[in-house]
């Protein structure tokens, strides 16, 4: 019998292995052209953004009106900006960009102004630019990147345009580097900024903007060019308007460095009650997926041989060694790889560690008599066939029982998220589902034109953590989370994206995954208490099982991946409520 279920399951892992490898790939470059090919392409889009015409001397713009009206407690904060000002706390979707735009309208009308808005990244700065033609109705907002090369950003004269959004290197590199070694005294010191700004004088440098806003400002608040970009602006006297998503002010040293360039750092809670008046009720349904009996017995075979390495490392360095994240030892490499890989293959799925090359370790090709002679691959290809991703089922339910809200769909692992995105696909249509993963798998440009896709069109996106921060995703009322978030941060930043204005919804509503019978529970509770100790964020929580019947076509490799058509759909009342 041994032999026999080890033949049958290399020879389901040797048919199914082709098309794993081919038929995914041809899919995701299907979804990569059609993304560079549609409306949505933000390497269109940067081109149409940039300047067309060099100015010959620097332009100045009012802002004669805004497309929106500020809530009540937007317009308490946009009263308590003055002078450089910090705002902190509001995740995501509670309107700091809006507060920004009403912001620089304000001071344009007492007198004509210069913005340099900077962000971390292309894709948001692309929605940002989009934001200002749109809502500011600046037609004369540009975007300014590295796509742009210095000989053609001095030939078009970019920076005489009275509206610049750029990321900070672009801008230090054509600005602020020739002062780099004093820039780098003036981080590594205790004084003010009074000799940065005497050099800067002497070398009759004038900042080219006088106001500069700072979206997601804790990604380059430090030892960053962006910093620098910031420092060089207070020196010379320009106004500073902040905005981030993440206080992170319990850190001396990193309130240090704000307060060098904030006189007026303003946190809010959405937990003030003005703050609460404008978001829809925060709901999060913990719903139980039953572990598969073969994934199930792959997890606890996966727990012993952890439990063995941390005894080796133990036993060769002492037990204080465990705490801390050794990169000199193989061993201790190895143990990491597969602390990530037994917490993976749960929290993910099995199929998104089927690339995992821990696989390769001597002791999963072992033959084990707990296991009757097999060795844990084989168990592991035998979960496999037996359930391709109990996640991605959990997923797809989901999504079935509510077919007309927007909805997001949060993961840890690139290759579940692709799984995922492509199956979504098959079965809801190329043009209603948006996938974004990071740079490994696709480039700034397609990242931010998989956003664009989503805001313009499709009604489902599918995301790891580089969807969490720094970038302004769509209004979404529903959320999927295939995994817990592993810090307070993730948590914050996962659930700012559905703290939209209610817009007739009761609440915002999260269903967060976890597999029965294993750790993911209890991972999931100690980040959001950590959550609420540390940000006072508090939800409402249930408690869900998910019915185990299943389709049967979805449940093998072959079947699930690739087979064409849709399973029958399941009733509305899939779920029943603990």
């Amino acid at each position: 019998m041994l032999e026999v279920a080890s033949e049958e399951a290399l020879r389901f892992l040797l048919t199914t292995w082709v098309r794993w490898k081919r038929e995914p790939l041809a899919k995701w470059t299907d979804y990569l052209r059609y993304l560079e090919e549609s409306p949505y392409s933000v390497r269109r889009l940067i081109s149409d953004l940039s300047p067309e015409r060099p100015l010959d001397s620097p332009m100045s713009l009012q802002i004669n009106s805004i497309n929106y009206k500020l809530w009540p407690f937007q317009q308490r904060v946009l009263d308590r900006i003055s002078g450089n000002t910090l705002i902190l706390g509001l995740p995501t979707g509670l309107g700091k960009t809006f507060v920004a735009g009403a912001y620089l309208w304000k001071e344009s009308l007492k007198q004509p102004i210069r913005v340099l808005f900077l962000v971390p990244s292309i894709p948001l700065g692309v929605q940002q630019t989009i934001f200002a033609r749109r809502m500011l109705n600046l037609k004369e907002a540009t975007f300014i990147s590295g796509e742009l090369p210095p000989k053609k950003r001095l030939e078009l004269k970019v920076w005489n345009n009275p509206y610049v959004v750029c990321t900070p290197q672009t801008f230090y590199n054509d600005w602020i580097s020739p002062f780099e070694a004093s820039l780098r005294s003036v981080k590594s010191s205790e004084e003010d900024i009074s000799a940065l700004s005497e050099t800067l004088q002497s070398a009759l440098f004038t900042f080219p903007f006088n106001i500069v806003v700072a979206d997601e400002c804790q990604r380059y608040v430090g030892e960053t060019e962006g910093y620098s970009v910031l420092l060089a602006a207070k020196a010379c006297g320009t106004r500073i308007l902040a905005l981030s998503a993440t206080p992170q002010l319990h850190a001396p040293e990193r309130l240090r460095e704000l307060k060098r360039i904030f006189n007026r750092i303003e946190v809010f809670s959405v937990e003030d009650p003005e703050v609460r008046e404008k978001i829809p009720r925060r709901l999060i349904k913990i719903v139980r997926v039953p572990t598969p009996p073969k994934l199930l017995e792959v997890y606890e075979e996966l727990g012993k041989v952890v439990s063995a390495f941390e005894k080796r490392i133990v036993e060769s360095f002492g037990t204080g060694h465990l705490s801390i994240r050794c990169k000199d030892h193989r061993i201790c490499l190895w143990l990491r790889a597969l602390q990530s890989l037994r917490f993976r293959i749960v929290e993910d799925g099995a199929s998104s560690v089927i690339k995992y090359s821990a696989w390769k370790l001597r002791e999963f090709h072992m033959p084990l008599e707990s296991l009757g002679g097999k060795n844990l691959y084989q168990l592991y290809l035998e979960a496999l066939k037996e359930k391709y991703n109990h996640k991605m089922e959990a997923s797809l339910q989901i999504l079935r029982d509510n077919p007309l809200r927007k909805t997001l769909v949060f993961g840890e692992s690139v290759e579940a998220i692709k799984q995922l995105g492509m199956k979504l696909q098959d079965e809801f249509g190329i043009e209603n589902v948006a996938i974004l993963v990071g740079k490994g798998s696709m480039s700034m440009d397609q990242q931010a034109s998989a956003l664009l896709h989503f805001r313009e069109r499709a009604r489902i996106l599918v995301a790891t953590s580089v969807a969490e921060e720094g970038l302004d995703i769509p209004s979404a009322d529903l959320e999927i989370w295939l995994d817990p978030p592993g810090n307070p941060r993730k948590w914050i930043q996962r659930f700012g994206r559905v703290l939209r204005q209610p817009g007739g919804k009761e609440f915002a509503l999260i269903y967060a995954l976890v597999s029965t019978r294993t750790h993911e529970r209890s991972k999931l509770m100690a980040t959001m208490r950590k959550t609420e100790h540390f940000y006072h964020f508090t939800q409402e929580i249930t408690y869900e099982d998910l019915e185990v019947s299943m389709p049967k076509s979805q449940t093998t490799l072959t079947q699930f991946g690739f087979q064409e058509g849709s399973p029958p759909r399941r009733s509305s009342n899939s779920f029943r409520k603990v």
